[in-house]
């Protein structure tokens, strides 16, 4: 009979622990639990990953959330009504925290594939608000205080190019083009503005906010590159912008001009006074997309550390680019990461659940990092 999930990684069991720091005893005392969750990137419609995936969520105490960082579709929008991927998510006892990836989208500019914004929320995040703990929700973007671990996280939908129609009907712009708008451009700087002092900021989207500034170590592809879907604004730092400004407690003043081929999209722009608020605490953001292992840090800023993660899904196309290889049946059936975060010694602790051996035998079983 095949093993589950659970059974598959008893052998990291211990780790997960050391990681979130459960059962910590010191002079008959008990050190305070690390906020820990469960990450889970481009499932891509792979439903076995997606319930193994709630099963260990389930199972694992210390385990606080789980959040999926988008590409729950193979390929497009209008391919079927995530209801599976709805259900398995009401089945678990714990949050799990949803962002939208260019698949999701539709990834193109076909009418009859592609979905508005306004579709993509009652797709996708509309049946979860109550599970999410938001039931005012009304975006694809939203914020979640986790006051008893001093950790806010920040989701943020990248894909928001307006609905604008050509003469057939079609959208005028690809639906998995990376862009912002100014709603939640000027959302992002509102919450950050009353993000309660000395929480520490986790920001979580599916693409880049910009190419990264390579940080080797065990837990980077060797054969990375760099694969950043084309922002409509090109080299667009106002994210990295916004935060850098945020962490320093300063100013930030820009606009942000979109390509020539993209004419008709708005100038963006940002008039942030964080002064006031002082100085703020930012842990890391975390990425989808890339299907692929990473740290680095957003350029030019090389205190924002950017974390990726390859496929939760086993397909051989979704896997073609990682160095993690995949066996049904086995441990690398799976490929999540619990992720802790330290907020007292500023660290972020990571254990992987699922497939950990490279292809050149380097091991992923765990890694740590200070912010």
């Amino acid at each position: 009979m095949k093993e589950t999930i659970i059974a598959r990684n008893r052998d990291v069991e211990h780790i997960v622990n050391a990681a979130l720091n459960l059962g910590h005893y010191k002079c008959g005392q008990q050190h305070e639990k690390h906020f820990g969750m469960l990450v889970m990137s481009d499932v891509h419609r792979s439903y076995q990953q997606m319930t193994n995936m709630v099963a260990y969520l389930n199972y694992k105490d210390g385990i606080d959330v789980g959040i999926s960082l988008g590409d729950h579709m193979g390929d497009h929008f209008a391919e079927n009504d995530a209801q599976w991927y709805i259900n398995d998510v009401l089945h678990s006892k714990k949050r799990i925290f949803t962002v939208i990836g260019n698949h999701d989208t539709g990834n193109r500019t076909d009418a009859e594939k592609a979905g508005t914004t306004e579709q993509l929320f009652e797709k996708y995040l509309l049946p979860l608000r109550e599970h999410m703990g938001l039931p005012e929700l009304d975006k694809t973007y939203y914020a979640v205080d986790f006051e008893e671990y001093n950790v806010v996280l920040i989701v943020l939908n990248n894909y928001m190019t307006p609905d604008v129609r050509d003469e057939n009907g079609d959208f005028r712009y690809n639906r998995g083009l990376s862009c912002m708008d100014q709603e939640e451009l000027d959302w992002l700087v509102e919450t950050l503005k009353v993000v309660p002092q000395g929480r520490h900021v986790i920001i979580a989207r599916h693409d880049y906010p910009d190419e990264p500034i390579e940080t080797p170590c065990a837990w980077t592809q060797e054969t990375f590159g760099i694969y950043v879907h084309e922002s409509a604004y090109g080299k667009c730092n106002v994210v990295p912008d916004i935060v850098n400004a945020w962490i320093n407690g300063t100013t930030l003043k820009k606009a942000y001009e979109p390509l020539p081929k993209y004419e008709g999209l708005p100038t963006l722009t940002v008039d942030a006074d964080f002064t006031a608020r002082g100085t703020g605490v930012f842990v890391t953001y975390l990425i989808g997309h890339v299907h692929r292992d990473h740290r680095g840090t957003a350029s030019p800023y090389t205190d924002q550390t950017i974390l990726t993660f390859p496929c939760s899904g086993s397909d051989t196309w979704s896997n073609a680019d990682s160095d993690l290889s995949r066996l049904e049946g086995t441990k690398a059936e799976d490929c999540l990461t619990v992720l802790a975060v330290d907020t007292k010694h500023r660290r972020v602790n990571m254990v992987r659940i699922g497939a950990n051996i490279t292809n050149t035998m380097v091991d992923r079983t765990y890694t740590s990092f200070t912010y």
